[in-house]
């Protein structure tokens, strides 16, 4: 290589080296590491490898970028643009714990949102405290992510007692005497068991349940024990999230279990609100039932709607209720700097106990409710639904609405003819 060829590929590395800077620094979104140095760092974590829920922890992180996006377009905060450094939890809790250490110390992140599994949710909460960093939890359902009291953690999406006791309605509504759950064994999987139990319990309706690992792929056993037994359950839970669900889902469909006449399917986890419920089930994931803690659409207002459009525009996926938590939970981390007028740890968790912010799904809020334990810096009114696919390939705001009753769409539960 003579010295003038040498030097033109230098220039052309250097050219590119400053073009590639020069998108990071114009978008504002990472995942890992860091290259603005003047910026607001807010930190992101996400199950985005097994044997987490990956299309739940893309969906979060998706959410979170729609919202740095929309934040540097406006200007950033405070005047300064916004990083955003997404972590890798796998859903396994020792991995989340290093994740949020690493975004807490060698990122210095002002404020942590995401996560998507309630084990990860509630071994990190113990470390936003020792930093004292606020943690705003998205679809983490199980009560204890709350429940612990920590005064840095704040939740935007449902805990299981609030979620199934409203389930736990539908279920008495529709007269359901015979309820199987499988549950993984897990806090949010034991959590979905015992707050059914607790809510049924007088009703007349039976409940049998059993647990598994999260790495369990066949539950034959158990679901042709469930179609054996006499009387059939007339309602099977499948409380797992990731591919469990779906796999067991797809096995229930399978072995002529659920969804039949004889027997309706209610899939707990926040995986069959994704696309790849639908290439997992096919037409086998017709009459499946959801329980979404949000629906786009609803409430149908101006930010909404602007969210699904952007979402879509990014990641050519139609949103769902967890991308608007990975949204909101951006959103109200910036609105708490705002308020506090500083990027200070401390002061962002105080105004994160003090404000009201109209998100995607409502009006989001933290009381300092100390009873029952899961309520404390719990948003109380996250929507909740109990919905029904009646179509193949049909998405969670067009299914059917069976629950709440004001704004269902049907008073019939749909089974297989």
């Amino acid at each position: 290589m003579t010295g003038k060829t040498k030097a033109r590929t230098v220039a052309r590395f250097a050219r590119t080296i400053l073009a590639t800077g020069a998108v990071l620094l114009a978008g504002g979104v990472l995942t890992g590491g860091s290259v603005l140095a003047d910026a607001i760092k807010i930190g992101g974590i996400a199950p985005l490898s097994p044997p987490g829920g990956v299309q739940t922890g893309e969906s979060l992180r998706d959410g979170m970028k729609v919202a740095v996006e929309e934040l540097n377009a406006g200007g950033g905060v405070l005047g300064k643009k916004v990083e955003l450094i997404v972590e890798d939890t796998s859903g396994v809790p020792e991995k989340g714990v290093a994740a949020f250490e690493r975004l807490a110390t060698k990122e210095n992140v002002v404020a942590v949102t995401g996560s998507a599994h309630s084990a990860v949710c509630a071994a990190v909460g113990p470390v936003a405290h020792k930093y004292g960093i606020a943690f705003i939890a998205g679809e983490c359902w199980s009560d204890n992510v709350t429940g612990a009291q920590i005064p840095e953690v704040f939740r935007i999406t449902v805990a299981n007692s609030l979620v199934y006791s409203v389930a736990a309605d539908w279920v008495k509504a529709v007269g359901f005497k015979h309820v199987a759950i499988i549950g993984e064994n897990s806090d949010w999987g034991l959590g979905v068991i015992d707050v059914f139990r607790k809510n049924l319990e007088g009703t007349g309706a039976k409940v049998t349940a059993f647990t598994a690992e999260r790495t369990v792929s066949d539950f034959t056993p158990q679901l042709l024990q469930l179609k054996r037994a006499d009387p059939r359950p007339d309602l099977l839970i499948a409380g797992f999230t990731g591919a469990g669900l779906l796999q067991m889902l797809r096995q229930a469909y399978d072995l002529g279990l659920a969804p039949t006449k004889q027997t309706a399917v209610f899939a707990a986890g926040a995986d069959v609100l994704e696309p790849e419920f639908w290439k997992t089930m096919g037409d086998a994931g017709v009459y499946v039932i959801g329980n979404p803690a949000g629906l786009p659409g609803k409430p149908d207002t101006p930010l909404s709607r602007k969210f699904a459009a952007a979402y879509k525009k990014l990641t050519g996926r139609p949103a769902n209720s967890v991308a608007m938590e990975g949204y909101d939970g951006i959103m109200v981390i910036a609105e708490a700097i705002k308020a506090a007028g500083s990027t200070d740890r401390g002061k962002i968790v105080e105004a994160l106990r003090k404000i009201r912010w109209e998100g995607t799904r409502g009006t989001i809020y933290f009381p300092q409710t100390r009873e029952p334990a899961w309520a404390f810096q719990q948003w109380p009114e996250v929507p909740i639904f109990v919905i029904q696919y009646d179509q193949p390939n049909q998405l969670p705001e067009d299914a059917q609405i069976l629950w709440p009753r004001s704004q269902a769409t049907t008073d019939k539960l749909l089974l297989t003819p």
